[in-house]
């Protein structure tokens, strides 16, 4: 009877897996054609001069936006939290940002006017939720926050889309733990340790008119399988990662900084699920031109 139990609860958690990942590419399939179309009129309208349309006065088609911000962090996990080490270092040399934009404006048709916005995260300090009541917790309106939000950041400009592009979020297998934006992990496995160097970035298309979030997706390079499969599959990240021999992990984590192994890793990766999340969420490519290419 044990048994026979246990093999009905993994069944229905399977299913109800299966059935998050079917409803969420169902939302997904819904909003596609509210960028698709957008971006085919804009084509429409300027194949007459064949040229790209000027952005002036903050109007643009798209309104590009990073707030990932310039940071890389060197995380130590242990077997109890008391092992745990983490040290956040700053890398605007690695130029992320830059190559960011430069990714998503290389997405997008070269007859659409792309305008960049800048972004000081001195003016939107992160949600203290630790003062939230129930209440708050309970009737929190997330839509309304995030539109509230980037409506604050475009101030000034007149798109009729807005990407933004921000740190993605990730549990590490099955721990409590969990990996954010660009970063090395050093992780206590029992018999031995393991080196993960990783670049989780996340997109949301907002529709300028109203600040509604249009589409939103991990950037991934893996793009055929959902998050929840691939961590069916044992993936240990939920993005892009690559495992690297021990000798990766700075010795000092100051040191992250200056090694171009690092830097020219993340970029690497950041590069390509960018390369091929974008297209998808703006519908310009379909998943079967996309390189069958794998997460390393």
């Amino acid at each position: 009877m044990f048994s026979i139990m246990t093999l009905l609860f993994v069944v229905a958690i399977i299913l109800w897996c299966f059935s998050t990942q079917a409803r969420a590419q169902a939302q997904l399939e819904t909003a596609r054609p509210t960028v698709k179309q957008a971006i085919g009129k804009i084509t429409t309208r300027r194949e007459a001069t064949g040229k790209p349309a000027p952005v002036a006065g903050g109007s643009c088609d798209f309104g590009v936006v990073v707030t990932t911000g310039d940071e890389f962090t060197v995380l130590t996990t242990g077997l109890t939290v008391f092992q745990n080490k983490t040290m956040v270092v700053p890398i605007p040399g690695w130029g992320l940002n830059d190559l960011i934009f430069a990714r998503t404006r290389a997405a997008i048709p070269a007859s659409v006017s792309v305008l960049r916005i800048s972004y000081n995260p001195a003016k939107f300090p992160p949600r203290d939720e630790s003062k939230d009541t129930l209440k708050d917790r309970l009737f929190r309106d997330l839509n309304a926050e995030l539109a509230g939000y980037m409506r604050e950041v475009a101030k000034g400009t007149n798109c009729r889309h807005y990407i933004q592009i921000l740190n993605s979020i990730s549990p590490i297998g099955t721990s409590n733990y969990t990996v954010r934006g660009f970063g090395i992990l050093n992780q206590d496995v029992v018999l031995g340790r393991r080196i993960y160097l990783y670049a989780l970035a996340f997109i949301r298309i907002f529709d300028g008119r109203d600040f509604s979030v249009v589409r939103q997706s991990s950037a991934l390079i893996n793009v055929h399988h959902s998050l929840v499969v691939q961590r069916l599959l044992g993936r240990q990240i939920g993005g892009p990662y690559r495992e690297l021999p021990a000798e990766s992990f700075p010795t000092r984590p100051e040191d992250a900084a200056d090694n171009p192994a690092l830097r020219d890793g993340v970029r690497a990766m950041l590069a390509e699920s960018l390369d091929k999340t974008l297209p998808l969420l703006l519908g310009v490519r379909s998943a079967a031109s996309q390189s069958d290419a794998k997460e390393r």
